[in-house]
């Protein structure tokens, strides 16, 4: 997940799930005061993790099939 893409990813409510295709994301609870530091998040054996900090719950995202 770039840091576009978790700066998206941090202006969504905490109750939207954000979908990867990493194992491995980073939250920062939207940076700056009014987010949290920095953590890093392997998600489990279901492919889910969710923040400890803000309770953002990434889900890793299914593969396309049409990609040949």
């Amino acid at each position: 997940m770039s840091e576009a893409q978790i700066g998206e990813a941090a202006t969504q409510p905490s109750s939207q799930k954000v979908f990867t295709t990493e194992t491995r994301v980073a939250c920062n609870g939207n940076g700056g005061a009014l987010g949290h530091p920095q953590v890093w998040l392997a998600l489990g054996g279901d492919g889910q993790v969710t923040c400890p900090y803000c309770s953002r719950d990434f889900v890793k995202a299914a593969a396309d099939a049409d990609d040949s």
